[in-house]
């Protein structure tokens, strides 16, 4: 089932639409950058820790005034 997941990969916070929200998938952005999704979840392994988000704004935040 299709759905909303979050990003596949490691470092983004971002939320994409994967064709089967168990695989989810990387979101455009990501996909731009040339990042790798992680694995899926599974018991052993709670994330990968192999490959970082190579997207430029990944340790950055928007200064809104806030």
């Amino acid at each position: 089932m299709s759905g909303y997941t979050n990003c596949a990969c490691r470092d983004c916070m971002d939320v994409t639409v994967s064709s089967d929200t168990s695989k989810p998938e990387l979101c455009s952005e990501c996909q731009e950058a040339g990042c790798v999704a992680i694995a899926p979840y599974s018991e052993r392994v709670q994330f990968c820790t192999t490959y970082e988000c190579q997207r430029l704004d990944t340790y950055t935040f928007d200064e809104t005034g806030v």
